[in-house]
């Protein structure tokens, strides 16, 4: 990229767009962009690479860019209470900073960048790309009319590691219930399992509690 960035505008973009275009296809967030939305990505992406167990953001942290993975994976640790915490993997093709894509199409509009709702560790040597938090601003500014698409909405909600977390905890918890419904009887009552139980119950109130917020809502 700094060999690249004192060229010709129109040269600088074609060689960008050569090098990131493939890559920004196989994420299924832009596969139904059209060509110029997905030229002022390449223009604007930044390659990435981290190694093996290196941690990428933590928790609370301000998101300063997407980061889209291209190869390798990626595990998502978030803090619940009492030393708990909620793990999930991010594969190829999977993205997080989504906070700031809410943050981008929020209106009214706010300057503070939001809070990383997670840490971010490397599993293997991680290849990615990713958009800074003002150029993804640009882009979904100037392309809003694409980006307020209900099928690009419900992608980018599909593959957010936030959303999947809180989901999975929900699901469990609906089974759970639906489990006691219908084969009340059958299941022990034991202490460890009314514990768990307890403990799932806890787990989903406060998931409901920080229920990530994007603008779908």
């Amino acid at each position: 990229m700094e060999i690249i960035k004192d060229l010709p505008e129109g040269l600088r973009r074609d060689i960008k767009r050569y090098l990131c275009l493939d890559l920004i296809k196989k994420v299924p967030l832009f596969h139904n962009l059209d060509d110029l939305i997905l030229d002022n990505i390449c223009d604007r992406v930044k390659p990435l690479v981290f190694s093996r167990d290196e941690k990428i953001t933590r928790e609370g942290d301000p998101v300063q860019r997407m980061v889209f993975i291209v190869r390798g994976r990626i595990i998502s640790s978030q803090s619940l209470s009492k030393g708990m915490v909620a793990t999930s993997i991010i594969r190829p093709g999977g993205f997080f900073g989504d906070e700031l894509l809410s943050w981008c199409l929020r209106r009214p509009f706010m300057d503070r960048l939001p809070a990383s709702s997670a840490t971010f560790v490397c599993v293997e040597p991680i290849e990615a790309f990713g958009l800074d938090a003002n150029h993804l601003r640009y882009i979904t500014d100037h392309f809003r009319y694409k980006f307020a698409n209900e099928r690009l909405k419900r992608t980018a909600r599909y593959y957010s590691s936030n959303w999947r977390t809180w989901a999975a905890v929900n699901i469990q918890l609906s089974w759970r219930r639906y489990r006691t419904r219908t084969k009340g009887p059958m299941i022990s009552a034991t202490q460890n399992g009314s514990s768990s139980d307890r403990r799932l119950l806890q787990y989903a109130a406060l998931f409901m509690s920080i229920r990530p917020h994007d603008h779908l809502e």
